[in-house]
């Protein structure tokens, strides 16, 4: 089916347990006119050596970038143009990717940091992903109570809400861990995250710039989208493979309402053989991608991946990642670079 045609079938192929409008996305802190949608690039070569994130210098990375996003002069100033202190953050990292390639920890400190500078308490904070067995091999230690920051997952903690799904006429094949697993074997129905549907008030998204071979991008949108529910290998095997459900499920709440801030880590970037580590398919362009607008960012994320694979005598894979210009199509963001308001920050 052609790329207009999918987007076409949006209005007519979801629904789900709470209201389902397309929500554009605008820059917060935005009084001008021109590009939609701002994205900053820190660099720094040096904050990887030998695929080891230097903290202080990633700390600098995202510091600096989320004061140019936000044209801000502070960084208490900066995050508050994101939350409020008495808001509940949820910071969606990868944790599929093992130590190596997943998201780093010293992204995420620098996040918390900032959070806290805004004043969002401790205990306020939530480090999530789909799977708790992921978070524990990446590294990262569960912790559901306490001063904070938490970190927990989805399963199987906080489980998924049988009051809100994403309902399409695609069914996928059900298996453990989904919410209508045993009672049925094939569903319409994608269940939402508990964290996502009732516990955060925002959201805070931080994908690694890898490839995928199934939709060629594991970037802001596969990230946000796949971790938030049940029942998706729908959207992202080729069997089974549904083009515009992870565009859909990020323009639709509550996805869309309470996303506000996407930080594509390219540390450490890969661009085939994605999610174990594979060596020879890795580079360190040293590099944090920041914007409030996830298409932005998966659109010059796939264009970085392309480049890499053509520059080692790999294919093509983009053709695959339909679910960025659908998401586009669909005012989920803007893939065209000519409509970014792109700011690149050197050491």
């Amino acid at each position: 089916m052609p790329l207009a045609s999918l987007a076409a079938a949006v209005a007519v192929t979801a629904t789900a347990g709470l209201a389902q409008q397309v929500t554009p996305r605008e820059e917060p802190g935005a009084t001008r006119k021109g590009p939609l949608s701002r994205v900053v690039i820190a660099r720094d070569p040096q904050a990887v050596r030998f695929y080891d994130p230097q903290p202080d210098r990633v700390r600098r990375l995202v510091e600096r970038g989320i004061l140019e996003l936000t044209q801000t002069t502070t960084l208490a100033a900066a995050w508050g143009k994101f939350v409020r202190p008495a808001d509940i953050v949820a910071i969606k990292i990868n944790a599929a990717a093992g130590p190596t390639l997943s998201t780093r920890r010293p992204v995420v400190d620098a996040v918390v940091a900032g959070l806290r500078a805004a004043g969002v308490p401790a205990h306020h904070i939530i480090i999530w992903d789909r799977s708790a067995d992921n978070l524990v091999l990446a590294g990262w230690d569960i912790r559901r109570d306490g001063e904070g920051p938490l970190c927990y997952a989805t399963l199987p903690h906080a489980g998924w809400d049988p009051a809100t799904y994403y309902q399409t006429p695609h069914v996928g094949m059900l298996i453990w861990g989904d919410h209508e697993f045993g009672a049925r074997q094939l569903s319409e129905r994608s269940y939402y995250s508990r964290i996502v549907s009732q516990t955060a008030t925002k959201l805070i998204n931080i994908p690694v710039l890898m490839d995928n071979r199934h939709v060629g991008l594991s970037g802001c949108l596969h990230n946000i989208a796949i971790g938030s529910v049940d029942n998706n290998r729908r959207f992202q095997t080729e069997a089974l493979h549904y083009d515009p459900g992870i565009a859909e499920l990020c323009a639709r709440p509550p996805i869309s309402g309470k996303l506000v801030l996407n930080i594509l880590d390219a540390l450490v970037a890969q661009c085939a053989g994605a999610p174990s580590f594979q060596p020879e398919a890795a580079w360190s362009p040293g590099e944090i991608y920041l914007s409030r607008d996830p298409v932005a960012l998966d659109a010059l994320g796939l264009q970085a991946i392309e480049q890499r694979r053509k520059d080692t005598g790999m294919r093509p894979i983009g053709e695959r990642a339909r679910h960025v210009q659908i998401a586009a199509e669909i005012k989920a963001g803007v893939a065209d670079r000519a409509k970014m308001d792109i700011v690149e920050l050197k050491p």
